[in-house]
């Protein structure tokens, strides 16, 4: 088993060169490249052979991040995870996940023009199928680097929350394809720095954010991530496709969701590194239409929500005794009965949705 989330995993066999590996009728959960398949396995299947001098950067950060889940020591660290069950509202002491992300900030200085409003879901928003996945991690100056260890831990703890995601789906469809740039920018370091735009999340991310794009060729803001997104859905040929900014830069907010994509820094605030992967399952379902079910959220059991317009019937607020946990809810391997409508899942005949 790699990980905690108890998925027989194992690396496939290369896919034949120029072909692109398609998730129907394979059990591939991680494409990282021709040579580096990750997919649901029987535990006695032997790892393909590798010629590892001839990976790609972006397939070797796959390989990797799959050997150091598979290691003891990060499984018993994912046992030992600190916060383990407890909700995202942020009781007990944690960090709280959610802020309003478009809140106005009462200004201490004239307020800066509103950005572009963030994209409301992807363009097409359902788990299911090939997904483009775009990681950029932006290195810094200083203590603002992003080292080889930190990068690895990245690529692992996203590859532990997807294989959670991928691994619940009724038909075993999806298809997780990735697109990492590691992408180094000399911004100036922001800490300190008071909010004092309308859009404060804006304020602290544009900086750095529109010196990654740049560095990886496309424009500035809404319309350049946009951009990247629909060239990551097309290279990878996908059916859907988000991204997300990981970084030691100071954030309005550790993690959050914006539409098409996500930021998260790397501290991962008081949830520390060890889960990275479930903030970031949480926040890949909001991309695809699950919303918050804890109830600091105020959440409602009614809505239509994701590609099924399924109600919110595990908001902790109304449902019966509170409802059942969910990654949706608390920090937790789990899903109730509703989460997987909203992430738009291919639900089996049996359930009568094809």
């Amino acid at each position: 088993m790699a990980g905690d989330i108890d998925i027989p995993e194992a690396l496939l066999a290369p896919a034949p060169q120029g072909q692109v590996a398609m998730a129907a009728g394979l059990p591939i959960l991680h494409d990282y490249g021709l040579a580096v398949r990750i997919g649901v396995s029987a535990e006695s299947t032997p790892q393909a052979p590798l010629d590892e001098a001839a990976l790609t950067g972006q397939e070797r950060l796959g390989l990797h991040a799959f050997r150091l889940r598979l290691n003891q020591s990060y499984r018993q660290a994912k046992e030992n995870r600190p916060y383990t069950s407890s909700s995202w509202s942020g009781t007990d002491g944690q960090p709280q996940l959610h802020r309003d992300q478009r809140a106005v900030i009462p200004p201490a200085a004239p307020l800066a023009d509103a950005p572009d409003a963030p994209a409301e879901g992807p363009q097409v928003r359902r788990l299911a199928g090939r997904i483009a996945v775009g990681l950029v991690i932006v290195s810094g100056p200083g203590p603002l680097a992003m080292t080889e260890a930190q990068q690895q831990k990245i690529v692992a703890e996203v590859q532990n929350g997807l294989s959670y995601l991928g691994g619940q789906a009724p038909a075993r469809d999806v298809t997780f394809a990735y697109d990492i740039q590691v992408v180094q920018v000399d911004t100036p370091d922001t800490a300190g720095q008071e909010p004092t735009a309308r859009d404060a999340y804006e304020q602290f991310e544009a900086p750095w954010r529109d010196d990654a794009l740049a560095a990886i060729g496309h424009s500035a803001g809404i319309s350049g991530i946009r951009s990247y997104i629909r060239a990551i859905r097309t290279a990878k040929r996908a059916q859907a496709a988000y991204c997300a900014f990981f970084t030691h830069y100071p954030l309005h907010h550790f993690a959050y969701c914006r539409g098409e994509y996500l930021v998260m820094r790397y501290d991962n605030d008081g949830w520390g590194t060890e889960n990275l992967d479930r903030v970031f399952a949480h926040e890949t379902g909001h991309v695809f239409g699950a919303p918050d079910e804890y109830a600091e959220s105020g959440c409602d059991c009614g809505g239509a929500h994701g590609v099924y317009k399924r109600p919110n019937l595990n908001c902790e607020n109304c449902a019966e005794g509170g409802g059942v946990s969910c990654i949706m809810k608390r920090n937790d391997w789990t899903m109730c009965a509703e989460t997987p409508y909203h992430l738009g899942y291919t639900m089996t005949a049996a359930a009568g949705d094809a």
